[in-house]
């Protein structure tokens, strides 16, 4: 098992430094198609306010992930694949571990 993994039931845990937050990646895209956050909002039919809480670190929920998705020429899953990969990264060995230990697989009943 390589270091900073953990494995056990057909599945393995990579753990690394916690990748970015969606709003960063979404900062990114608005640099690219160089539009400011007021604008965006306006596109995207919600208030500043949200947009900003997304930009400031805020999960991507799925409404959120389909306005984005169509204004970018994206796909949901793309944004919501980036804040479940997010999520999955905050989670520390030790929680990770603790779980392994308090869970207990279900088996498929014959």
């Amino acid at each position: 098992m390589p270091p900073g993994s953990m494995e056990g039931y057909g599945m393995t845990i990579q753990f690394a430094a916690p990748l970015e937050p969606v709003g960063v990646h979404v900062a990114d895209f608005m640099e690219e198609y160089a539009i400011k956050a007021p604008t965006l909002a306006k596109r995207l039919n919600v208030s500043r306010s949200r947009l900003q809480r997304l930009l400031e670190g805020a999960r991507c929920d799925g409404d959120m992930a389909v306005r984005l998705s169509r204004a970018f020429g994206t796909t949901p899953e793309y944004w919501l694949n980036l804040q479940s990969l997010y999520d999955l990264s905050l989670i520390d060995k030790d929680t990770a571990s603790a779980i392994e230990r308090e869970v207990v697989p279900l088996a498929i009943a014959e």
